[in-house]
Protein backbone atom coordinates (compact mmCIF):
# COMPACT_ATOMS: atom_id res chain seq x y z
CA UNK A 1 0.00 0.00 0.00
CA UNK A 2 2.75 2.35 0.67
CA UNK A 3 4.07 2.41 -3.32
CA UNK A 4 0.16 3.32 -3.96
CA UNK A 5 -0.05 6.16 -1.87
CA UNK A 6 3.10 7.22 -2.92
CA UNK A 7 2.32 7.16 -6.49
CA UNK A 8 -1.45 8.72 -5.51
CA UNK A 9 0.59 12.01 -3.65
CA UNK A 10 2.59 12.24 -6.85
CA UNK A 11 -0.15 12.37 -9.14
CA UNK A 12 -2.60 14.37 -6.77
CA UNK A 13 0.86 17.01 -6.25
CA UNK A 14 1.07 17.30 -10.36
CA UNK A 15 -2.54 17.65 -10.87
CA UNK A 16 -3.17 20.39 -8.21
CA UNK A 17 -0.04 22.58 -9.53
CA UNK A 18 -1.55 21.75 -12.75
CA UNK A 19 -4.24 24.18 -12.17
CA UNK A 20 -2.54 26.69 -9.59
CA UNK A 21 -4.36 24.95 -6.49
CA UNK A 22 -1.01 25.49 -4.74
CA UNK A 23 1.52 22.46 -3.17
CA UNK A 24 0.22 19.41 -1.78
CA UNK A 25 0.74 18.95 1.66
CA UNK A 26 -1.57 15.95 2.76
CA UNK A 27 -4.53 14.47 1.64
CA UNK A 28 -7.53 11.06 1.56
CA UNK A 29 -8.86 9.82 -1.02
CA UNK A 30 -11.49 8.20 -0.88
CA UNK A 31 -13.16 6.26 -3.93
CA UNK A 32 -15.53 3.76 -5.07
CA UNK A 33 -13.46 0.83 -6.99
CA UNK A 34 -14.98 -2.18 -9.43
CA UNK A 35 -12.76 -5.37 -8.94
CA UNK A 36 -12.57 -7.26 -12.06
CA UNK A 37 -16.26 -8.96 -11.39
CA UNK A 38 -17.46 -5.83 -11.17
CA UNK A 39 -17.98 -5.99 -6.98
CA UNK A 40 -17.61 -2.30 -5.59
CA UNK A 41 -15.65 -1.58 -2.54
CA UNK A 42 -13.95 1.62 -0.98
CA UNK A 43 -10.49 2.56 -1.36
CA UNK A 44 -9.08 4.81 1.15
CA UNK A 45 -5.38 6.22 0.32
CA UNK A 46 -3.40 8.33 2.70
CA UNK A 47 -0.48 10.20 1.89
CA UNK A 48 2.35 8.75 3.56
CA UNK A 49 3.22 9.52 7.18
CA UNK A 50 -0.53 10.86 7.49
CA UNK A 51 -1.60 10.09 11.37
CA UNK A 52 -4.95 7.98 11.59
CA UNK A 53 -6.21 11.16 13.46
CA UNK A 54 -4.88 13.83 11.03
CA UNK A 55 -7.11 11.51 8.06
CA UNK A 56 -9.51 11.29 10.60
CA UNK A 57 -9.49 15.07 10.56
CA UNK A 58 -9.11 15.81 7.01
CA UNK A 59 -12.17 13.89 6.56
CA UNK A 60 -14.30 15.07 8.89
CA UNK A 61 -13.42 18.41 7.65
CA UNK A 62 -14.36 17.23 4.00
CA UNK A 63 -17.84 15.58 4.87
CA UNK A 64 -18.78 19.11 6.91
CA UNK A 65 -17.96 21.49 3.80
CA UNK A 66 -20.49 18.92 2.13
CA UNK A 67 -23.11 18.51 4.63
CA UNK A 68 -23.62 22.36 5.53
CA UNK A 69 -24.45 23.44 1.82
CA UNK A 70 -26.97 20.82 1.54
CA UNK A 71 -28.82 21.09 5.11
CA UNK A 72 -28.97 24.26 3.40
CA UNK A 73 -30.57 23.75 0.69
CA UNK A 74 -32.72 21.37 1.80
CA UNK A 75 -34.06 23.38 4.64
CA UNK A 76 -34.07 26.58 2.36
CA UNK A 77 -37.37 28.75 2.83
CA UNK A 78 -39.67 27.68 -0.57
CA UNK A 79 -42.61 30.31 0.00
Amino acid sequence: MNDLATDVETVLTEVLGGHERGILSRAVNVAEVLDVDGERSLSVIATPGLSEWDALGLCRYGVLSIEGPAAAYFTRDTE
